[in-house]
Parts: C-alpha cells; structure tokens; sequence
C-alpha cells in the first residue's frame, strides 16, 4: 500500500513522466479526475486506452467489491422505544395551536373592549375606587393607565373621552393581539 501512496504523492506533486501515468490504468484515471480529460489529451495519453485498461485491471477481485456473506443472515434487534408518528404529532401541534389562537382571539377582544370602555364610558362606574373626599372623583371616570398604581387618588382618573398614548398604545397592542389570532386562525 505505501508503493500505492508514494506513486498518487508523486502524481500529485506532478513528478511522474506521462509513460508512467499511461502504463498505470488507476494513475490515468486518477489523473484525468483530477486534473481533467484536457490533461491526458495534453500529454498524449488516449482516454480510450486508460478506460479499457482500468477495466482489464478490475477483477471479481477487487478489494472495492463488497462480498455479502453466503446463508441467513441473523435478524436485526428491534429497537426498543420508536419516536412518535410524524402525524400524531402534528394533531398535537395543531390542537395546541387552536386553543393558542382563541386564547389570543379572546385576550384581544376583551383587551380592546377594555380600552374603548375606559375610553369612551370610563371604567370609574365600574371600578369607584376613587377617594370620594375629592371633588373629581365623580367627574373624571377615565382611569388613566399609567398611574393604575394610585387608583384611588384622583391622579388615575382623567374626564371620559381624553385620548393619552397609554391608550393608543394598549389599543395598537389589543388589535396586534387580536389580528395575530385571526391569522393564526386562517392558516
């Protein structure tokens, strides 16, 4: 084998003569696989030749040829635990994904419901947390949503209809919500 290696090294390295590479049919081929048919037309080696001495030199024999064993071969051992049915598992995913989507479907909806409740008829005759020992408590019914936090002070309630960018943002949030729901729900 190390005669084999030297002689594809020196193929390589370019130093074998072009007699060299035609009397050994696998260097030829080597060489034209590497280098390109252009190479042994360039030398003047025929690609006839090689093919047909390649062939004369590849017997039954040959160490690249695998022989299967004769007789019964033993049998395989079952694997113990098998993965899950590819199509199960997407009934799975998908029964996952419906409830995802209607959880989404219905956290948007009441989300926006909210906000144009707050917005428009004001959450205070809901929610009368407000302190009535201030004279605005029962006119500003609007709770303002960054000062949720001091929701019975008169600071959280603002008059209904007063537009912030607290509201603007949860309302933009609620219908992203609530369209990613309805697209989920249409694929």
């Amino acid at each position: 084998m190390d005669e084999v290696d030297d002689r594809v090294k020196l193929l390589l390295d370019g130093g074998l003569s072009a007699e060299e590479i035609a009397d050994d049919p696998m260097l030829a081929s080597l060489a034209e696989r590497i280098y390109g048919s252009d190479f042994l037309d360039d030398i003047g080696i025929s690609r006839g030749a090689t093919k047909r001495a390649l062939v004369e030199q590849l017997s039954e024999d040959d160490i690249l040829i695998d022989d299967l064993p004769e007789g019964d071969l033993p049998p395989l051992p079952m694997p113990g635990d098998m993965p899950p049915d590819p199509e199960n598992l997407l009934d799975l995913e998908a029964e996952g994904g419906r409830k995802r989507i209607l959880s989404r479907i219905v956290f948007g909806g009441i989300g926006i419901v909210t906000v144009l409740t707050n917005l428009f008829y004001g959450l205070g005759h809901f929610l009368s947390l407000c302190d009535d020992g201030h004279v605005s408590c029962t006119e500003n019914l609007k709770l303002n949503w960054l000062d949720i936090h001091h929701i019975s002070d008169h600071i959280a309630w603002s008059p209904v209809g007063s537009i912030g960018i607290p509201d603007i943002a949860l309302a933009i949030i609620f219908v992203a919500i609530l369209g990613t729901g309805f697209i989920g729900k249409r694929q």
